[in-house]
């Protein structure tokens, strides 16, 4: 885990050469991690993906099940839909719009403006419209065992922290060292626990 956390390291000052480009610090991240480190190849990374999901927007609303990701999308900042009307956008297509591009404001511009003005029409306008299938939790499956070996409560804990990991593709990279600092010390502690609950019985 921590050999792990070493590798999903990114150095800040990289970040900001990403954000100087004009990427957001999400995409910073995610191409990063995605490349290695190289800025050069997470700026390339990040352009190919943006250029994908212009051609198929339908894609960010799709994967996006997150429901968290959602609820934080629900109200863009004004200061975002106040930059996309000051570009010529009706404020409440430009609302959508970030709400649709999860608040990326040069997404949601390039969209309105290769489609006139308006979104297209198959994206839904709110995260009701949306329809996900019930999804199936890697636990739901595990049933209890007595068997108590270090490897079936690594599995154990491998499949909680799974649960928390976000369907998209590419999201499961996108933490902040924080995050992962929090979440490395939960598994770690949770292995502990059972390690010695396992000696108690």
């Amino acid at each position: 885990a921590r050999q792990l956390f070493k590798e999903l390291y990114i150095d800040p000052s990289k970040v900001d050469n990403l954000l100087q480009l004009g990427f957001t610090a999400q995409e910073a991240r995610l191409g990063l991690r995605a490349c290695d480190g190289n800025v050069d190849h997470a700026a390339t990374h990040i352009t190919n993906r943006r250029e994908i999901l212009l051609s198929n927007p339908q894609m960010w609303w799709l994967n996006d099940s997150n429901p968290e990701t959602n609820n934080r999308q629900e109200s863009p900042s004004q200061e975002n839909i106040d930059r996309l009307v000051y570009m010529g956008f009706d404020a409440l297509v430009a609302e959508a719009a970030l709400r649709v591009f999860r608040g990326n404001v040069q997404l949601a511009a390039q969209t309105l403006a290769h489609n006139g003005g308006s979104l297209p029409p198959e994206l839904p306008l709110s995260p009701e419209d949306s329809l996900s299938p019930p999804g199936t939790s890697p636990s739901d499956s595990a049933g209890t065992s007595s068997a108590s070996t270090d490897e079936d409560m690594e599995t154990e804990a491998v499949n909680e922290i799974l649960e928390d990991i976000p369907e998209h593709e590419e999201d499961y990279l996108d933490s902040t060292l924080e995050d992962e600092e929090i979440i490395i010390a939960e598994y770690l502690s949770y292995v502990e626990n059972r390690k010695s609950a396992t000696k108690k019985n």
